[in-house]
């Protein structure tokens, strides 16, 4: 028998080379395994099922594998208690009522907001031969100096300055004062701007700008009206866009419906029915309350998505992409395309500039001295062109190949008519599946049972 080992000593493939005069003992194979250096992850099992029918053993066993190095956890903040007791109790799930007010974190002057958690070191792994693999440590939270707050390095703590709201955004933690409008949004308010968080208890009509550094809360619907918050917005009803309506937040999303919005979140989005919208999320999102429907339109999220239902019996388009939006993907194309061009008139340009250039200045005509100056600021342009072009193109591949770890969660059922891109990669669900998971595997969209 042969061994054949992995470059990065993590497996050992134990080969048949030929049948054999004597059946060898469980100990003569672990011996064997040991004059190779192999000592760690050996599977006994792998080894006693070919000795049980040591005589039909033809195809290649893994008889050892090494355990890979798990990274360490990032660092993260942590809400105080004090804080977080009033939030609602599904906050657990990952979800706001948002239907109670209670979920708005309110403190005082001195109080502890929050703890920062510092990364992990991680677990090292194990080559086959006993070798310790150096896990990768977890990145450390590095903080801005949030406003009305105070950072005390020796407690890892986050304390309020004075008193108001709470705002978490994503590399600071604010209090911010509020701002109260008693009712829907109307000619006597107008457009909202304001450095804090805003509440507003009723409706926005069409037509409306509201701007916050942190939160926005309203307790109404929202129609096609245009809203921007540093922190997280929060929408008690839902958005009736009518596609007008533009919903940018850098935080988190909580509402419980979209209807034809167009929606930018850099957090989370938190919803019961997604329908006919473009929506593009950073991070995850929760459709699995109420509803728990997304149908047509583009959804793009950063990470997973978690859905009861996708798509509708009548075969309504639903797009979904992970990784990076259609309109990126449209960039991508013709950036390949430019890329390989520009290369093209840069190599000629670069001949036609060597030829010119061979010839002695004191023999070259006044069209050839024309014609290098020419040459040289096309060179010198196409250069940084082609340069700028490389780096966005290469901006597009790492957010495009960092799609593998993503996954697509239905509950329920999805329906014909879905189109889920992961990347580079597109499949066309062409019949119903019912509780699936979804995602990447080695260059395949694969659909498995949950």
């Amino acid at each position: 028998m042969q061994l054949k080992v992995s470059e990065n000593r993590m497996r050992v493939v134990m080969i048949p080379i030929h049948s054999c005069e004597f059946q060898p003992e469980f100990q003569d194979i672990l011996d064997f395994l040991q004059s190779k250096n192999v000592t760690f992850g050996i599977k006994e099992v792998s080894i006693s099922e070919i000795l049980a029918d040591f005589e039909h053993w033809l195809e290649p066993v893994i008889v050892a594998e090494g355990s890979k190095p798990i990274p360490g956890e990032p660092g993260f903040l942590k809400e105080r208690a004090q804080a977080a007791k009033q939030k609602s109790p599904e906050s657990d799930q990952k979800f706001v009522d948002l239907r109670s007010r209670t979920e708005i974190l309110s403190v005082k002057k001195g109080e502890r907001i929050a703890d920062i958690i510092p990364p992990t070191d991680g677990v090292p792994g194990m080559t086959v031969d006993g070798v310790e693999v150096p896990a990768k440590p977890g990145k450390p939270l590095r903080l801005k100096q949030g406003r009305n707050t105070v950072i005390n390095e020796e407690k890892n703590s986050i304390y309020a300055t004075t008193d108001g709201q709470v705002s978490f955004q994503k590399k600071a933690v604010h209090v911010y004062p509020v701002y109260e409008v008693k009712g829907d949004l109307d000619l006597k308010t107008g457009n909202l701007e304001f450095v804090g968080n805003i509440h507003i208890f009723g409706d926005v009509p069409s037509g409306y700008k509201i701007q916050a550094e942190g939160d926005i809360r309203i307790d109404g619907i929202v129609e096609g009206s245009e809203l921007r918050a540093g922190g997280s917005i929060y929408i008690k009803n839902g958005i009736a866009g009518q596609g007008r309506s533009l919903i940018q937040t850098e935080n988190d999303l909580h509402t419980g419906y979209i209807n034809q919005g167009n929606i930018k979140v850099g957090g989370d989005l938190h919803i019961h029915f997604l329908n006919h919208s473009n929506v593009l999320v950073e991070g995850n999102i929760y459709c699995q309350k109420g509803k728990g429907m997304i149908v047509g339109g583009n959804t793009t999220a950063g990470s997973n998505i978690y859905v009861n239902r996708l798509g509708t019996e009548l075969m309504t388009k639903t797009a979904i992409y992970f990784g990076v939006a259609p309109e990126l993907l449209n960039e991508w194309d013709k950036l390949s395309v430019q890329v390989q061009k520009d290369e093209e008139s840069f190599n000629k340009l670069n001949r036609l500039k060597t030829a010119v250039d061979s010839k002695p200045t004191s023999q070259q005509t006044d069209k050839e001295r024309i014609l290098l100056l020419k040459v040289r600021n096309t060179h010198g342009q196409l250069v940084n062109s082609l340069q700028q072009n490389k780096d966005r193109l290469n901006e597009l591949n790492d957010s495009i190949s960092n799609v593998g770890d993503a996954t697509l969660t239905i509950a329920d059922r999805v329906q014909p008519g879905v189109e889920i891109t992961f990347g580079k990669y597109k499949r066309k669900i062409q019949t119903v599946y019912e509780s699936v998971e979804i995602n990447l595997r080695s260059g395949e969209i694969v659909i498995g049972h949950l």
